[in-house]
């Protein structure tokens, strides 16, 4: 007979939450040095660039032909080499008779670039998916101890992690939201007591987080720095690695 053994069942609760984000609408802005760099490099590209055919590409009058002749006339009084070696430049503008104008109707309307700063920001709503855009925002929900934490729940018998993740978010979030899961494996997770808390990785696509108040009383879209300021820092510890920087 083989040897009689005696196994030790250690009986622990296995939870799944769900880390969803909300990635950067646009680029960051950019540092002085890069904003430096960028300019020097289109500089050397102007200057070793061949003499442009203006009169191939724009018609005389035109506003497109006055907005490169300005920025023409940027380009070339711009050195970034030793100054006494600077050449003498002319300017490319020259003189629209009055036949050679374009009619206004034919004027394109002028580029308004938007503001980075929404009204969400301005008004500090942490509810909202509009604000903080050059930087990645997360879901997180105050549960019923009132605690702030990603959206989690417990696994049901035969139940998978990745469905229950998505069956967790769905009944305290509400079902108002497109998510699309990167994988079925969890990128991170947490404990507390003898719980553990394994956490699947989600984007939203639309739609809007809608919570359930018997299981979250509320909820925000927040920074990583905002999520630190916001949980615990037990929470903040096992969490912050699996957090974008951007």
């Amino acid at each position: 007979r083989g040897f009689n053994t005696s196994s030790v069942v250690y009986q622990t609760s296995v939870r799944a939450g769900v880390l969803l984000q909300r990635d950067p609408i646009v680029t960051q802005p950019a540092g002085k040095f890069e904003e430096a760099t960028d300019r020097y490099f289109d500089w050397l590209h102007f200057i070793s660039a061949d003499r442009f055919p203006r009169d191939f590409f724009f018609k005389k009058g035109s506003t497109a032909e006055s907005k490169w002749m300005d920025q023409e006339d940027i380009r070339a009084g711009e050195w970034f080499f030793d100054a006494a070696s600077k050449p003498v430049v002319k300017s490319v503008k020259r003189v629209v008779h009055e036949d050679d104008m374009i009619e206004k109707s034919e004027v394109s309307k002028p580029i308004v670039i938007n503001s980075r700063e929404t009204e969400a920001d301005a008004t500090g709503d942490q509810r909202s998916l509009e604000r903080r855009l050059d930087r990645t925002l997360y879901l997180v929900v105050k549960d019923a101890k009132g605690e702030w934490v990603l959206p989690q729940g417990g696994v049901n018998d035969e139940e998978l992690l990745h469905q229950a993740a998505r069956r967790n978010l769905k009944e305290m979030c509400g079902g108002g939201m497109s998510v699309w899961m990167v994988g079925n494996g969890p990128v991170g997770h947490s404990k507390s007591g003898e719980a553990s808390t394994f956490y699947i990785k989600g984007h939203i696509l639309a739609g809007q987080a809608n919570a359930n108040e018997k299981l979250a009383s509320e909820f925000k879209w927040i920074t990583r720095e905002e999520i630190e300021k916001t949980v615990s820092a037990e929470y903040w510890l096992a969490v912050k690695d699996m957090l974008s920087t951007i």
